[in-house]
């Protein structure tokens, strides 16, 4: 199965030049926990993401929520194809210990935002994660 087939909503962005308030108040809103920051032009052109935790250790540093998002935000974007099997993604959330990856084009463009929780609510995907780790049965899933 590819990532593709379970991309289910439009990503969810902020410009760069943003404040820590502003993403806040939008996962908020939004009842999400990760917003990826975008070109002021091209919203498309990814130029980092911010997290809950992000803006937790911002916090915990004394840092303002006016201080800007880019100050505190991930650059090192960890990203996958929408061509990807949805098992590499499983395996990038176990291994680097996230809860976001970020779905791009064969250009490197913005598509969408998978979050672990996309794939453990749904009882089709989480069947072929197994299948392609092999036979071996896992608690829960037929």
């Amino acid at each position: 199965m590819q990532i593709s087939q379970v991309i289910t909503k439009k990503p969810v962005t902020l410009p760069v030049t943003s404040k820590l308030i502003d993403a806040a108040k939008l996962m908020a809103g939004k009842k999400i926990g990760l917003v990826v920051l975008t070109d002021l032009k091209d919203k498309r052109r990814i130029l980092g993401v911010i997290s809950e935790r992000d803006i937790i250790r911002a916090l915990a540093k004394g840092l303002s929520l006016k201080q800007p998002v880019k100050t505190v935000s991930t650059k090192k974007i960890i990203t996958v194809s929408q061509e990807d099997d949805i098992g590499k993604a499983a395996k990038l959330f176990a291994e680097k210990k996230i809860r976001h990856l970020v779905i791009v084009d064969k250009a490197g463009k913005l598509i969408s935002v998978l979050s672990i929780r996309d794939l453990l609510g749904e009882q089709t995907t989480l069947k072929a994660i197994v299948s392609s780790y092999g036979p071996e049965p896992v608690a829960g899933v037929d």
